[in-house]
């Protein structure tokens, strides 16, 4: 007797949720299509918008179009071309995203997952954002950073790579012969030979009874966003798309080189990225390796890793984001490091007689280096991680200090940090509620 109850219910439970489902499916629809309509969440979903490609370089890159541009002219990202604004250019629209229905009936939604919710202000049936604060948290935006209970939130690999922006891409080349290469070597006397995609080392001269020097190539920023080419090396958390927005631009070190290496026979190969170094031991004919990453000449992590990874083309991706330190080879992480984590040496290394030849001063933000070893190193590309403002261009009242999510409570945030309607609002509107939440987002561009 006892069993048939329990039998009946399951089965009471069961149709319950196929009425769910059958509802969901025949009323609403479990996959629901949407048009974006801002650009609040670029570059990773865009609003409608213009693509233009530029006329000096041919990088292509889009361009916000639900406000018309004041000017005549779209500078370059990448070079900073002026290309003429053609009026007739048609708008492109909004990426199409599907909405799944469903699984927020199951589960809450993950960090950092893009998803669908009603907004109250502004009034909007449908509205796109990132999640960045759970339930029950202290959220605090500072220093371009999500900061969760006190402490940094820091980004695995793959969200890292799918929000990066590019920052220049060497793949895309002026054809003004007097622009300054923007990757080129560091030393007068070098053996770094330009080839069309980048640069291959060559056989080093001996320097006898020491160390050979590291030859260095290195990354030299330049500004665009006031009209003309400014040499700096600071970068800072301009949007390509956000053409016609005038605002006080923020300097970021949360950078991501990238480039497809290949290494031939033995020596090492070095990379910079800000105050960071990460030296590579190499020798092809061994399938192991030492890494070791250095900070201000203090080693402060040491790592094996497989030297025969490189002795075909691949793409290497040497990063410092959220004060962590990543280090990726063909989208595998081969070693991170929590840099806020890691015990600097108290007693400094005693410097080598490499670090006082020639090569080794002013060593560029970001750049690559070998010594005694053979490479070939192309496709150079310099991203940034998204530097999340502390303001809202256009909105007075932002929040300041950390912030309380109820039990029940969502905070949000654009990827287009400078325009975004978001959680940094201080309004309790601005705060979503899990009874808002529509759905979690695919792209369907």
């Amino acid at each position: 007797m006892r069993r048939a109850i329990g039998l009946k219910r399951v089965v009471l439970i069961v149709c319950s949720v196929l009425l769910l489902l059958l509802s969901l499916f025949t009323v609403q629809g479990l996959f629901v299509p949407v048009r974006i309509v801002s650009g609040s969440m670029a570059e990773t979903f865009w609003g409608p918008h213009y693509t233009i490609c530029c006329q000096d370089c041919q990088f292509c890159f889009p361009v916000d179009a639900t406000s018309a541009p004041r000017v005549q002219t779209i500078s370059c990202p990448n070079c900073g071309a002026h290309n003429q604004r053609n009026e007739n250019q048609s708008v492109l629209p909004g990426d199409r995203v599907l909405v799944d229905r469903m699984s927020y009936y199951f589960r809450d939604p993950y960090r950092w997952e893009p998803v669908l919710f009603r907004s109250v202000d502004p009034p909007v049936a449908h509205c796109l954002k990132r999640v960045a604060g759970l339930p029950n948290e202290n959220v605090a935006i500072s220093a371009g950073d999500i900061w969760i209970n006190g402490t940094r939130l820091k980004k695995n690999w793959p969200t890292l790579d799918a929000l990066a922006l590019v920052v220049h891409d060497s793949r895309f080349t002026t054809k003004n012969l007097e622009a300054p290469l923007r990757w080129r070597p560091l030393a007068t006397e070098n053996n770094w030979e330009k080839t069309p995609r980048g640069y291959q080392q060559l056989s080093a001269a001996v320097v006898s009874d020491q160390e050979k020097p590291i030859d260095w190539i290195g990354y030299h920023h330049l500004d665009f966003h006031r009209g003309h080419p400014r040499a700096t090396d600071q970068i800072t958390d301009d949007y390509a798309y956000n053409q016609t927005l005038s605002r006080r631009l923020h300097s970021t070190d949360d950078l991501i080189l990238s480039a497809q290496v290949q290494c031939h026979g033995g020596g090492s190969l070095f990379f910079q990225v800000g105050a960071y170094r990460l030296q590579l031991d190499c020798d092809q004919e061994s399938d192991q390796g030492c890494g070791k990453l250095l900070e201000s000449s203090n080693e402060i992590a040491e790592f094996v890793w497989d030297p025969q990874k490189l002795q075909s083309p691949a793409q290497v991706e040497v990063a410092t984001v959220d004060k962590q330190f990543f280090f990726v080879v063909d989208g595998n992480v081969i070693f991170s490091c929590d840099l806020e984590s890691v015990a600097i040496p108290a007693i400094p290394r005693v410097p080598s007689e490499a670090d006082c030849l020639p090569g080794n001063e002013n060593i560029s933000r970001l750049a690559v280096g070998s010594q005694s070893l053979r490479v070939t190193v192309s496709d150079l590309r310099v991203r940034r991680d998204v530097y999340y403002t502390p303001e809202i261009v256009g909105v007075l009242a932002n929040r300041t200090g950390d912030y309380r999510l109820g039990e029940d409570e969502f905070f949000v945030l654009g990827d287009n940090s400078p325009v975004s309607l978001d959680s940094r609002r201080d309004a309790a509107v601005a705060i979503v509620l899990r009874a808002d939440l529509l759905g979690r987002v695919w792209r369907w561009r």
